[in-house]
């Protein structure tokens, strides 16, 4: 019988568990506006409770525990405007450590007479774990002078989130939403009046509120030559007030989101898988192109991510086809065009070069993502999801080839076979990827051509099996 493997007891697996993505991102919360704004690599997370009581971790209990260890090593470190995240992306561990429970946030450490390299840090007074240190080792090329820079960044992300209290939200919401001109217009009417007039304000004020955060106002003009003549110190007020702003559009997006789902959901449900071409579907699928014509609600840049940048990248690519099943609906498959253009046009402009997207997908194997580059015999480059299956994609060729050469069928195919066309239009691929499985499944002995002067047609190899009974059944 298999040894259990002892719990983790560390300062890492005692803070408030993290929920992260399929590809180890981690999941920020919806309802409160929460946003990522630095990322860095290398990091240690120690704690130091003296003689007082240990706290239990907060992983569930399988197994043993082992012993105290008050020290967590090579973590990545996520700042969010509401909380600080430490991750153990090996073992895919995330713990937080929420803003209201800090009391202070201090720089500590660095080069002193006794010690001319001392550890860069951030000492964390904390409500509910007493005091922790994170130590800033520089990235993945452990530079001493990087470190500084790293702890400089991270406890100025942190002392912003205290100062700027986004976590408090929900009660500025509250207050906002009683004092919102279609909450007291709508309260003077009853009725669906009362619902249309309270739907059309909001769309109203839901425009201006991008207006504001993006300064897609007319009347801004002016305010935005002014703004550019201001010091750096302005500029970061500047950065507060459009978090704010941004905030507040993010939830109208995610609100959408939730509202794509449901429709989705309800129509796969009634329709038993097929797709909807009802006036209901046809609005859903407007709503889809207007979301992702705004984008992601959160798309890290090379500043905000340091040395990270490439890892959290391919993790956030991965998030992305895995999301509403991309990857599934075209196959399994997709060229480097299509996603690049695909995931560009949902960063906004926040885009990525075609570089970094090589560079990103070059590490999928390396984090046992799922998702893996692959190159054809043609030179054509694809990215394939792990559990994508060449027999199998031959497989459904062939039969699609053999349905062709039935009498019966009932297609406008007088002469049998499949050409790229047809395999295009059967799985909703491209025709780059129906050319190279086509030529895959001839490879591997499932399909045969015949290549005319009106192009070239496969057919099912029958001299695999010898039974050459298909033949009777050409028309």
């Amino acid at each position: 019988m298999a040894s259990t493997r002892p719990r983790r007891w560390s300062p890492l697996t005692c803070l408030t568990p993290a929920s992260l993505s399929p590809a180890g991102l981690i999941v920020l919360e919806s309802g409160d506006g929460e946003v990522e704004t630095l990322v860095r690599t290398n990091v240690e997370l120690r704690s130091d409770y003296g003689t007082g009581a240990l706290p239990l971790p907060q992983t569930p209990a399988t197994g043993p525990t082992a012993p105290w260890n008050a020290r967590d090593v090579d973590l990545c470190c996520h700042v969010t405007t509401h909380r600080i995240v430490l991750l153990d992306e090996k073992e895919v561990v995330g713990g937080s450590i929420p803003f209201p429970l800090v009391q202070t946030a201090q720089s500590a450490g660095g080069p002193s007479f006794r010690s001319p390299k001392g550890s860069y840090k951030v000492e964390l007074s904390t409500h509910a774990w007493g005091e922790l240190t994170i130590v800033f080792r520089g990235g993945d090329t452990s530079s001493y002078t990087q470190s500084a820079k790293h702890r400089d960044d991270a406890l100025d992300a942190i002392q912003r989130a205290l100062q700027r209290k986004a976590w408090r939200s929900k009660e500025r919401d509250a207050m906002k939403e009683a004092l919102r001109p279609s909450t007291a217009i709508a309260a003077r009417k009853v009725g669906v009046d009362a619902i249309l007039t309270k739907n059309e304000l909001r769309h109203r004020e839901n425009a201006n509120l991008a207006d504001v955060a993006f300064g897609g106002s007319n009347n801004d003009r002016g305010v935005k030559s002014s703004v550019m003549k201001k010091s750096k110190g302005s500029n970061k007020e500047d950065i507060d007030a459009f978090l704010s702003e941004a905030s507040e559009l993010i939830k109208v997006i995610k609100k959408y989101s939730a509202t794509i789902e449901r429709e989705r959901a309800a129509t796969l449900s009634s329709s038993g898988g097929r797709p909807d071409n009802s006036a209901a579907g046809e609005d859903t699928a407007k709503l889809v192109g207007m979301m992702e014509n705004m984008g992601m609600a959160s798309a890290l840049s090379a500043k905000q991510s340091g040395s990270d940048y490439h890892q959290q990248l391919a993790r956030q690519l991965v998030d992305f086809l895995r999301h509403n099943d991309r990857l599934t609906t075209a196959g399994g498959m997709m060229t480097l065009t299509d996603v690049y253009c695909l995931f560009n046009r949902a960063r906004g402009t926040n885009m990525i070069s075609p570089e970094d997207l090589l560079k990103a997908l070059d590490l999928t194997k390396e984090l046992h993502l799922g998702v893996s580059k692959r190159s054809f015999a043609s030179g054509v480059v694809v990215i394939q999801d792990d559990a994508f299956d060449d027999e199998v994609m031959a497989k459904k060729l062939a039969d699609l080839a053999s349905s062709s050469m039935n009498a019966e069928s009932g297609t406008d195919n007088t002469v049998g076979g499949v050409t790229v066309t047809d395999v295009c239009r059967a799985f909703k691929t491209s025709a780059l990827l129906a050319n190279e499985q086509l030529l895959s499944a001839e490879q591997m002995g499932w399909l045969c051509r015949d290549a005319t002067i009106e192009g070239v047609r496969f057919f099912p190899n029958l001299f695999s099996t010898g039974d050459f009974t298909l033949l009777s059944t050409v028309k």
